[in-house]
């Protein structure tokens, strides 16, 4: 109960309200923004140079499970993968200023979320714990594994793959956007969860988040509870990587500790020369590390393959993902189109990529539907965790279902621009676009179990945006997430005072319009260049 309560006071600190924004830093301190990459000075690096995959799978195809047969793992396909997740797509400049976009999304393209990998022995290489560096497209080596604790490392492993870490630098988020920051962290952890489970997919692969051991209790073995950080960083998710599996693999307790107790290359970097503290941030994140949980079983992925998009190629549409940052106001959609994006969001339909996180489906959509021919302008609601929930909310909600194979209900018919855009903390992005979504948790239901999974409601949203940005993209069209919203205002609307449901994300999709000041430069210049012109750079 404790716990629960201690819960609730940080969720309740953390909400945007018209007259109190949640604590933040005030005004922006330029000199002290975190720097956008994690490095290890030092450390050695191993440069990911093979050239990216010109021949790429459908992009309806990912979503059922992986594609065709597993590829062999190996530094070049390992390369492929983080290159089509986590990787730079682009670097943008105006005047003197220089900024990096990613292929996973970002609140405020701050990028709290670091990656690690602790590979097999291959390629001539030992065993090793790496940390994935996305502006050089590399690993930098933190440990090579002794031949024992190699071995011991490789008897639990299963063939062709390999465990791979997420982890979250809130400072990064809290700089900016202060009490509110762990949100958007776990925002950003759902966005690189989905978009691994995709680029997983293409090759062959599943994405599969372990349980076996408490979140924090990772920290020690894949460096971050060490010396030398100035900015804490932690362990949020540690996954495998590889053919599907029908069980999560498991390692011994020695095997963890004795990881732990390796010496370490590199020095990780300073990323602000002042650091504040936010010890709201801190409390919370150690409140809802998920102790070690019962191990299941991993189900084949067997989703519906709806060819919405029949040709379309994946790979081109993972680089170009952008997020808009306004929309033109008048550019429409078609009512199928829509509908399409809702049934590529239903679990079912969509085992890659919301299979990876073990947890049942808890998010509904709340839809503010601005020009949509074929659909009348109003609010919806897509059922995506089941039975539609007629009670419980406001009594002039109609609930009339509006298709017979997506389970989306119209509650209001009528103008819904003003009140997306006042939601969405002013706004005007979410009324510019088609269509304007918030996401509802069932927060009560979601947390019987504990408060560990709070952050999981996050990373639903963060996979749901993350489609949804690639769902646009393929139409021709953009979204951008919405982390900006009036939390209470979102309830009142509804007719909800409790905690049954909770608005944790926004999201708006339509056609937009993008500043032609900037100018935009390749991810990787020596990516582009032939192999035989690169050959002295090994």
């Amino acid at each position: 109960m404790a716990e629960w309560d201690d819960l609730l006071s940080y969720h309740r600190l953390s909400m945007h309200a018209p007259e109190a924004f949640a604590p933040g830093p005030g005004q922006l301190d330029w000199a002290t923004q975190p720097a956008a990459f994690r490095r290890y000075p030092q450390a050695s690096v191993i440069e990911l140079l093979h050239r990216p995959l010109e021949e790429s799978p459908s992009y309806d195809t990912v979503f059922a499970g992986p594609v065709g047969a597993p590829a062999t793992f190996n530094l070049s396909s390992l390369s492929q993968l983080l290159y089509d997740s986590l990787a730079v797509s682009a670097w943008k400049r105006a005047g003197g200023n220089r900024w990096a976009l990613r292929v996973n999304p970002s609140s405020g393209n701050l990028h709290p979320t670091e990656a690690y990998v602790l590979l097999p022995a291959m390629d001539e290489e030992a065993a090793l714990l790496a940390h994935y560096s996305a502006d050089i497209h590399g690993l930098e080596v933190r440990a090579q594994l002794p031949p024992q604790l190699a071995r011991q490392f490789a008897q639990g492993l299963p063939h062709g793959g390999c465990v791979l870490a997420l982890s979250s630098i809130v400072w990064r988020e809290a700089w900016k956007y202060g009490e509110r920051a762990y949100r958007y962290c776990q925002h950003d952890l759902g966005h690189a969860l989905a978009a691994l489970s995709i680029a997983a997919s293409a090759l062959g692969w599943q994405v599969r988040l372990l349980r076996g051991r408490a979140e924090a209790d990772y920290d020690r073995p894949f460096g971050l509870d060490r010396e030398g950080f100035h900015e804490r960083e932690q362990i949020d998710a540690v996954l495998w990587v590889g053919p599907a599996q029908v069980r999560e693999p498991q390692w011994p307790g020695t095997f963890w500790k004795a990881l732990g107790e390796l010496e370490l290359g590199g020095t990780p970097n300073r990323l602000s020369r002042q650091y504040r503290h936010w010890p709201e941030l801190e409390r919370v994140h150690a409140l809802c590390r998920a102790p070690a949980l019962p191990i299941q079983s991993w189900a084949t992925d067997t989703g519906r393959v709806a060819v919405d998009n029949p040709g379309l190629p994946l790979r081109p549409l993972l680089h170009r993902r952008r997020s808009a940052q306004a929309m033109d106001g008048r550019s429409g959609i078609q009512a199928e189109l829509l509908k399409a994006w809702l049934q590529r969001l239903m679990p079912e339909a969509s085992p890659v990529p919301f299979a990876a996180s073990g947890e049942p489906p808890q998010v509904d959509l709340l839809l503010f539907v601005h020009r949509v021919q074929g659909l009348d302008p109003g609010l919806y609601w897509l059922a995506r965790t089941g039975q539609a929930p007629v009670t419980g909310l406001r009594e002039d909600f109609l609930w009339e279902r509006v298709d017979d194979h997506v389970p989306l209900y119209r509650l209001l018919a009528g103008d819904a621009r003003s009140a997306a855009k006042f939601l969405s903390c002013g706004q005007a992005i979410a009324s510019d676009g088609c269509v304007a979504i918030a996401m509802l948790a069932r927060f009560e239901r979601a947390l019987a179990d504990g408060v560990w999974r709070y952050p999981r409601l996050y990373w639903e949203c963060g996979m749901i945006g993350q489609v949804l940005y690639l769902e646009a993209e393929a139409a021709g069209l953009s979204g951008t997430g919405i982390g900006c919203y009036f939390d209470p205002a979102v309830h009142e609307l509804i007719g909800h005072s409790g905690l049954q449901w909770q608005s944790l994300y926004h999201f708006t999709l339509g056609s937009a319009v993008w500043d032609q000041r900037l100018s935009t430069e390749p991810a990787y210049p020596q990516l582009r260049r032939p192999p035989q012109e690169r050959l002295g750079e090994y």
